[in-house]
């Protein structure tokens, strides 16, 4: 070989290395997130802050303009009037009847009385629930039990309608010897009747009311996608002796009454924890719920593996040392951070550890990032909050702490590496207003694979802290989403085909999927010459009659479909004139086996010419 080749060939080779280096994932990370330092911010100036050094933040809009407000539970209030630009507000009447002494300001926003507003409930010393006006102020409620602030103190609150009655449900979790000004307490649960007759659950007369503990914060899930919201409770101690959390499944489904039963068997119930936070994610996008939990006094975290409906304690060689850095855990926010189409998860730390980011690899495990900016400080950090303040298509994120060096509003650059995205804010009708609950399935081919996504709507999610409640997809190099499925709290399903990437919607239930970007639209009304009813009985055994209407002659596909998208059972698929039918189904699948108890969607497509329809159901198999 010439010098000159081999000149070439080096100079080729250092080409590589630069490009390399300019381009790697750690280098992408290192710069994914800028921490916002103009000091004209009042976000960044703020230095107001209360006592509670175990806060958090919450992303909402509060004022219904389609962009995210900043709350801090101090009882600190931001208007974004886009462009990065926030107004701090003083007259909103919010956190004016909360006793800020002590440790815990647990805030959850959620639309209490369906008024297209949402509301807030501040846990304190002496606890609140503010009702929006609608005109930028806020009214305390001050009657009946909900208004009585002393009975009601606590450190967490999350709403979830959890009869679903249409209205969201209250949950206030109290750690016995953590809140100052009198004796502890039980947990606080509201049942949430019209909006504004709210009736509380006596103390002894359920599990969740039952007892004192370390309750530390609540969050509600359906974990087992069953079709109702259940409740999972960090209940750490924070002295180093671990105990079980304190976990609930919702027994709705399965006996028609909301009863929330404590859950005492199995590693998720019985592994000794010093817990914080629960959060249930498809880190691994297979079609189920795993569930991570932050622990306290330097201990690590648990990530639990689904494995249908049995669950698999992760250990450093399945997963990375997600599970083995120890540290003071307290929020994990779990979001795709760098829209690549998997989740990614962010952990706050107290006592002087600096915060955790790990970043998915997209073959189960995580890569724990070292160099970013958003894990850049050591200064004790509890609650963070992510959600897309600046409409720029990746999730921000801010994070509270009580010393002034390390809170933080953190700008996400991500737009930069031209994945794919979706932000969709889902209203219900016949659900609760803010569609706490509702689970949104996406399904685009991703490297070109054919991947489903997982997402919940949640108003409690952080360590006292609150993600936007729009619902985020990062798709990778995906050119379109194949199919969007939204299940409500009502049961009803809507699903959309060849939606398009790269846009901000409003999905409201059964009424169709609309942009707000300005750069186009797409709607799939649901049509009224189509009908699919309620199976019965329900839930069944051995059998059960589906019935549908049509209005018009149409090629009918009626079929069953687990909770996870497999299909089950093909019942019918033929052409059909106009009429009203009946379909029977036994329990089998489609090679005559019995399939097991569970929940089951069956779904219909209808095509009439240029008129077509998708819709689906829930039901209950129990044997």
């Amino acid at each position: 070989m010439s010098i000159r080749s081999t000149i070439l060939q080096l100079r080729r080779l250092l080409l590589l290395l630069i490009t390399f280096a300019l381009f790697s994932p750690l280098q992408i990370w290192s710069q994914q997130f800028t921490r916002i330092t103009d000091t004209s911010n009042p976000i960044v100036a703020e230095t107001q802050f209360g006592p509670g050094a175990y806060a958090g933040g919450s992303w909402i809009d509060y004022d219904s303009d389609e962009d995210l407000d900043l709350f801090i539970n101090n009882n600190l209030l931001y208007r974004n009037d886009g462009d990065g630009i926030f107004v701090k507000v003083t007259t909103s009447g919010i956190g004016s009847a909360n006793n800020n002494t002590g440790i815990g300001h647990g805030a959850s926003w959620a639309d209490v009385n369906n008024d297209g507003f949402v509301d807030c409930f501040i846990a304190a010393a002496t606890s609140a629930l503010y009702v929006n006006n609608g005109d930028g102020t806020f009214m305390h409620v001050s009657s009946g039990d909900i208004g009585d602030g002393f009975a009601n103190r606590g450190w967490s609150s999350a709403w979830a309608d959890v009869d679903e009655n249409g209205f969201v449900d209250l949950l206030i979790t109290h750690p016995a010897g953590f809140i100052p000004g009198g004796p502890p307490t039980v947990n606080h649960f509201f049942f949430n009747q019209d909006g504004s007759n709210f009736i509380k659950v006596a103390q002894d007369s359920s599990d969740v009311t039952t007892g004192l503990d370390p309750y530390t914060v609540g969050t509600f899930s359906d974990f087992d996608q069953d079709g109702d919201q259940d409740l999972f409770i960090g209940s750490g101690p924070a002295t180093g002796n671990p105990a079980p959390d304190n976990l609930y499944r919702n027994l709705l489904v399965e006996t028609g009454t909301a009863t929330l039963e404590k859950i005492t068997s199995g590693i998720i119930a019985t592994d000794p924890v010093d817990g914080q936070v629960w959060n249930w994610v498809d880190y691994d996008n297979d079609g189920d719920l795993d569930g991570f939990l932050t622990n306290y006094a330097a201990t690590v975290n648990n990530l639990y593996r689904n494995d249908g409906g049995s669950y698999t304690k992760m250990t450093s060689a399945d997963v990375g040392s997600i599970v083995t850095d120890a540290g003071f855990a307290l929020a994990n926010n779990w979001a795709d951070f760098d829209n690549d189409g998997d989740l990614d998860v962010f952990v706050t730390n107290d006592g002087g550890t600096p915060a955790f980011y790990y970043v998915n690899n997209g073959d189960g495990t995580f890569t724990r990032d070292t160099q970013n900016e958003i894990v850049a400080l050591n200064a004790g950090q509890s609650g963070a909050s992510t959600g897309d303040y600046d409409r720029d298509g990746d999730l921000d994120l801010f994070v509270y702490s009580i010393a002034p060096a390390g809170r933080g509003l953190y700008r996400n650059e991500s737009e930069g590496n031209g994945n794919g995205w979706i932000n969709i804010r889902t209203e219900g009708v016949v659900s609760n207003r803010s569609a706490i609950g509702t689970r949104v399935r996406a399904k685009a081919t991703i490297g070109g694979n054919s991947v489903w996504q997982i997402r919940e709507v949640s108003a409690q999610n952080s360590f006292n802290a609150q993600n936007s409640l729009n619902v985020h997809f990062g798709l990778g190099d995906a050119s379109t989403i194949d199919s969007l499925e939204i299940t409500w709290p009502s049961d009803s399903v809507d699903v959309y085909e060849n939606v398009t990437i790269k846009q901000f919607y409003v999905a409201t239930e059964s009424q169709g999927l609309q942009s707000i970007t300005g750069l186009g639209e797409y709607t799939g009304l649901v049509s009224e010459q189509f009908l699919l009813h309620e199976n019965w009985p329900n839930p069944f055994n051995p059998s059960t009659s589906i019935a549908f209407e049509l209005k018009q002659g149409a090629k009918v596909d009626l079929s069953v479909y687990s909770i996870t998208g497999s299909l089950v059972r093909r019942l019918t698929s033929r052409q059909y004139a106009s009429g009203s039918y009946q379909v029977q189904w036994d329990g089998r699948n489609d090679s005559g086996a019995n399939v097991s108890s569970g929940v089951y969607i069956y779904r219909m497509t209808a095509i009439s010419g240029s008129a077509a329809v998708d819709l689906s159901r829930k039901m209950v198999l129990m044997k």
